[in-house]
C-alpha cells in the first residue's frame, strides 16, 4: 500500500478520499481560502493545505505549492491550478524531482562552505588535491559530504532537503561502513544527518546507531539582483 508521511503521521489514498468526501459535504459551499493549486479528483478541485490539515491535524507554517503538493503526488493524485486542466503526471514528476535536487544542491553548497557552523574544527576531507563532495562510494552509493573533525577522524554527512525518515539511517550506515573499510584504516568514523525535519521513526532508528547524530537546518533568505 502506498503511503505518505507528514512529520511522522502516515496516511493513505483512502484517507485523502475520506477527507475529500467530508470537504464536499461540510465545507465546499463556504470555503473561500482558495489559492493557486488544487488536488484534482473525479472532476473536482480540492485545496491541498486544507485537505492535509483535515487528515493530520496541525500542519504548522507549511508552505503552499510543492512543499504541500508533494504529499498528494506521492499518493498518485494529480495536481493542477484551480479550474485548469491537470498537469501531465510526467511533467509534474520531473518538476518535483528538479525542485528537490535543486534544494539539496543549494543545501550542500551552503553546508560545505560553512562546516564550522555544524561543528568547530570540521572541514572537508581532501585526497589527491580534491575536496570530497558527492564521493562515489561504489556499492554503498554516493556520499554527499565527507569531512574530518579536529581529531582527524572521519565524519560522513548526509543531506535531506525536506523530511528524513528511518531509511536515511540505513543509508548513512552503508556510507560509514564503506569509509571505515576503504579509507579510515585506524581512524574512527561517525555520521551526521542534516534535514529540515526528522520523523519519530528516524529519531528512534538513530538512537541505536553508534556515532550518528541528527541536525536540523533552518533557511535564511538572501536576496541578490537577477
Amino acid at each position: 500500500m502506498i503511503e505518505a508521511n507528514f512529520h511522522g503521521k502516515t496516511f493513505t489514498r483512502e484517507d485523502v478520499e475520506r477527507a475529500m468526501e467530508k470537504f464536499d459535504k461540510d465545507f465546499r459551499s463556504s470555503y473561500r481560502r482558495w489559492r493557486t493549486y488544487a488536488v484534482k479528483h473525479n472532476g473536482r478541485d480540492y485545496p491541498p493545505k486544507e485537505l492535509l490539515r483535515m487528515i493530520v491535524g496541525d500542519i504548522g507554517a507549511l508552505s503552499g505549492g510543492e512543499p504541500t503538493n508533494q504529499y498528494f503526488r506521492a499518493l498518485n493524485f494529480p495536481i493542477g491550478e484551480i479550474d485548469d486542466e491537470v498537469q501531465a503526471p510526467e511533467q509534474a514528476l520531473e518538476e518535483a524531482i528538479d525542485t528537490s535536487l535543486s534544494l539539496e544542491a543549494d543545501l550542500e553548497d551552503a553546508i560545505a562552505a560553512n562546516l564550522a557552523q555544524i561543528e568547530k574544527g570540521l572541514r572537508l576531507y581532501e585526497s589527491d588535491g580534491t575536496r570530497r563532495r558527492q564521493l562515489d562510494a561504489k556499492e554503498a552509493g554516493r556520499i554527499d559530504l565527507l569531512a574530518v573533525d579536529s581529531n582527524q577522524n572521519f565524519v560522513v554527512i548526509e543531506l535531506k532537503a525536506g523530511d528524513a525518515d528511518r531509511q536515511v539511517c540505513g543509508q548513512i550506515q552503508a556510507y560509514m561502513g564503506w569509509v571505515k573499510q576503504k579509507i579510515a584504516v585506524a581512524r574512527s568514523v561517525r555520521g551526521i544527518i542534516i534535514a529540515h525535519h526528522f520523523t519519530e521513526r528516524a529519531k528512534l532508528a538513530a538512537t541505536v546507531v553508534p556515532g550518528l547524530s541528527l541536525k536540523k537546518y533552518q533557511v535564511n533568505f538572501v536576496f541578490t539582483d537577477a
